[in-house]
């Protein structure tokens, strides 16, 4: 059986593929310009850094919003794995488009 904690790293994983080659990263730089702290300078390299962190942190809490309803709502045992596997797949649904951007030739 896979464990819950592995299920954790996978989704975490299509969170930072979504984070660097998601096509809505082109909607995050003007956003991440505007929020980016004063203590980094604005250059292309720390806007491209934390637009990343951005998406992937926007995949990981869109994601995780299904399957903390469906743990709270139906489900009474802790330590089961279905919630886990709710938020793998809405992560890897959210995760699609940067996919497609990132196996095409």
């Amino acid at each position: 059986m896979i464990s819950r904690q592995f299920l954790f790293v996978l989704v975490i994983g299509l969170c930072i593929v979504n984070g660097l080659f998601s096509p809505y990263l082109q909607v995050a730089v003007p956003v991440t310009t505007v929020l980016l702290p004063e203590l980094f300078p604005k250059t292309v390299h720390w806007v491209l850094m934390f637009s990343s962190i951005l998406v992937s942190t926007a995949t990981l809490l869109g994601s995780g919003v299904p399957a903390a309803l469906w743990e709270r709502l139906a489900e009474g045992d802790v330590q089961s794995r279905v919630s886990m596997w709710i938020w793998l797949a809405g992560a890897a649904l959210l995760t699609f488009p940067a996919a497609q951007v990132f196996l095409r030739p």
